[in-house]
């Protein structure tokens, strides 16, 4: 186990009913999460988050992604299916 890592230059788009946030990403053992007021919100590959009514609108991140079991994830983590360009592109918007 290891700490919360800011993903340096990094950020999120939340969406909580209907109020967009901006936030920073974090890493924890290679799984992505989102600092939403004092605490973290797990990321998931289909853009939903583990806080009820909470989803991922938009992302930037540098790295490849993938999951694993459903959690978003670097491509660091064991056992981790690296997204389909589709899906990588609905997270990430176009480019």
């Amino acid at each position: 186990m290891s700490f919360f890592k800011q993903a340096e230059g990094e950020a999120a788009i939340l969406v909580t009913n209907g109020v967009y946030q901006q936030v920073d990403i974090f890493t924890r053992d290679g799984y992505l999460y989102a600092k939403v007021g004092g605490g973290f919100v797990r990321l998931m590959a289909d853009g939903s988050t583990s806080k009820a009514k909470t989803h991922l609108d938009f992302m930037s991140f540098s790295g490849p992604l993938a999951q694993r079991l459903g959690r978003l994830c670097t491509g660091e983590v064991q056992g981790a299916k690296q997204l389909a360009a589709t899906e990588t592109q609905r997270l990430l918007g176009s480019s």
